[in-house]
């Protein structure tokens, strides 16, 4: 069979009927790269800060527009989550996405915690948040995010990742304002 694909171009394809194998490939999720980036000074101690941060299973009461749910699956020596489940909704305009992953959570105090999806496979998408905090007069919290989604390549991703970033550090800022009586 010969079907003519686009401007003179033709071609045949066993046991496979080309439109159906276009419209597949149009449409088919295929893994965009995301990353975003956003920074604050909060003016509460940096102890303060991490303790915040490093509680990953309070997420959902300080930016449930974001993280949905965090279930605690293991802790570490010192009783914070070191694995979590969680349940995160993403919205840029019409577009929604749930995202449902394992992290696994690694806090370096003072300075750092970070959270990095906990792989099944290699088909499995990457997603990895690192905060990082600096002590001055206020203290200094920086978010870095990067993920490798499977969606649409209709998707529009622009600018989202430094949104979901800024959403988190506002949502932290206040949450450490809260706790801290400011």
């Amino acid at each position: 069979m010969l079907l003519r694909l686009s401007r003179g171009s033709t071609s045949e394809i066993e046991g496979e009927r080309e439109p159906d194998r276009l419209r597949r490939s149009v449409y088919d999720a295929v893994i965009r790269k995301l990353h975003g980036t956003a920074s604050a000074d909060v003016p509460a101690p940096l102890d303060e800060c991490f303790a915040v941060l490093e509680a990953v299973d309070q997420y959902p009461a300080w930016y449930p527009e974001v993280v949905r749910d965090a279930e605690v699956l293991g802790r570490g020596p010192g009783g914070q989550p070191n694995r979590v489940r969680a349940k995160l909704h993403v919205k840029r305009g019409p577009v929604a996405k749930d995202f449902d992953l394992v992290l696994a959570v690694e806090s370096d105090r003072p300075g750092t915690v970070k959270l990095s999806r906990v792989a099944n496979d290699r088909s499995e998408q990457r997603f990895d948040v690192t905060w990082r905090l600096r002590d001055g007069v206020a203290t200094h919290i920086e978010l870095d995010l990067y993920a490798e989604l499977r969606v649409s390549r209709f998707v529009p991703l622009g600018g989202i990742g430094n949104s979901i970033a800024k959403g988190f550090i506002t949502a932290a800022g206040k949450a450490v304002a809260s706790r801290s009586g400011l």
